[in-house]
């Protein structure tokens, strides 16, 4: 449960990102250039899955003082959260919101994953799926509530009332964070193995994996300003990003089982092309209420349960190597990480009228969006490619059994 609430607070405010972009974009910083004004929400989800390059190597260091580190990442948080409300330009915003709460983000999390690991073998698919459904959650909770506090209060109170109201919930979840055996049982000095990256399997799942973040996050940054660029109260701007994030906790919960009782290429497809049909049809062509709500459910409970898959990734990546699957899975956390901080940069050049701007009813003439929606469900649909891990492994399995033959002394015999 402790470990469920620090991901439904680490993870539930960068998800709700687009709530500040569209309050920033039209009060505090409309002057600032749009990509800047994006750049903390990106910088934040990919900070914090690109972290465990950082975090990862000082945890299996000092394990002895994974508790040590889980309280500077609190201070550090709480710090970021305290330092955007004081934040006067947009720069500001990036080192704070950005930067500087998704590295204290990220230390505070990371050690708890460490321990879930450990408590869980059999049903890891599972598991991560619960867990991660906390994000979900959180990203329900927080968009009304940010919301309403933004219009009532103005940005420096909210922030403030954001990190108070992080060191209080999190500050409890200090006892239960703890292993399953102790330290002395369970500290092994192992070299750091990278046979895994000499296999074709795992190249083939990280590009997917890293095209698949580039596309995935964009939903999540800029739907609440194509409700209000729709016209649309901005209540349902904050609808939309509670829908996405309530449909991804059900998605991940699902996919991570789908991924424990059946073959990957399945969720795979499921995950990948499902959502890229709901942003080609769905996003782009929604010209009302109607059609953007049902975007958020079907793409909230199919685009970001493809990080549920990760666990399996790995295990098809390490093959026997077992122990090695806690570190290949923060390197598809890495990878979702880098995709997600050229999210911002890619949608900052994408955003602009194209031949059908102002001339089609549809979200793709409405303003910019065209592009951006066409690069989103690209992404997404060439994630799909990943399915072709399971002929390269069956290929080499292939090979591996198949069976030698020598002549001795006349007669074919089998090796």
């Amino acid at each position: 449960m402790s470990a469920w609430v620090l991901d439904f607070l680490i993870w539930g405010l960068p998800f709700t990102y687009g709530v500040f972009l569209d309050f920033y974009k039209n009060r505090d910083f409309r002057d600032a250039p749009p990509g800047l004004i994006a750049l903390p929400g990106s910088l934040c989800t990919g900070i914090l899955c690109l972290s465990t390059i950082y975090v990862m190597p000082i945890i299996n260091r000092f394990p002895a003082h994974k508790f040590k580190i889980m309280l500077v990442g609190y201070v550090v948080c709480v710090s970021g959260l305290i330092g955007a409300a004081f934040a006067t330009e947009a720069s500001h915003l990036v080192a704070t919101q950005g930067v500087l709460y998704s590295v204290g983000g990220s230390l505070l999390y990371y050690p708890m994953m460490t321990y879930l690991f450990e408590w869980f073998v059999v049903r890891k698919g599972f598991a991560y799926g619960v867990l991660f459904s906390g994000a979900s959650t959180g990203g329900v909770v927080m968009p009304f509530i940010i919301r309403t506090l933004l219009e009532r209060y103005g940005r420096k109170v909210t922030l403030i009332a954001l990190a108070v109201t992080f060191a209080i919930l999190i500050l409890p979840c200090f006892p239960f964070l703890k292993p399953r055996k102790p330290i002395a049982q369970t500290l092994v000095s192992k070299r750091f193995d990278t046979k895994f990256l000499r296999r074709s399997v795992f190249w083939i799942l990280f590009s997917a994996n890293l095209v698949q973040a580039t596309g995935s996050f964009m939903p999540f940054l800029y739907l609440p300003a194509f409700a209000t660029d729709l016209n649309l109260k901005s209540t349902y701007g904050n609808l939309s990003v509670a829908l996405l994030n309530g449909a991804s906790g059900p998605g991940m919960i699902f996919f991570g089982w789908l991924t424990d009782r059946y073959d990957l290429r399945y969720a795979i497809m499921l995950s990948s092309v499902g959502s890229a049909i709901s942003v080609f049809l769905l996003w782009g062509f929604s010209q009302s209420l109607a059609p953007l709500l049902v975007l958020a459910c079907v793409y909230g409970f199919l685009g970001p349960s493809w990080a549920a898959l990760f666990p399996r990734f790995a295990s098809v990546s390490v093959g026997s190597e077992s122990h090695q699957v806690p570190t290949v899975v923060f390197c598809f956390m890495g990878g979702r990480g880098t995709g997600n901080v050229l999210s911002a940069p890619i949608s900052a050049a994408l955003i602009h009228p194209w031949n059908i701007t102002n001339k089609h009813p549809y979200g793709y003439g409405l303003k910019g969006y065209g592009p951006l929606i066409v690069f989103t469900g690209v992404s997404l649909l060439t994630s799909s490619l990943a399915v072709f891990h399971y002929y390269i492994d069956l290929s080499l399995n292939l090979r591996i059994r198949r069976p030698m033959h020598r002549v001795d002394h006349g007669k074919k015999s089998l090796i």
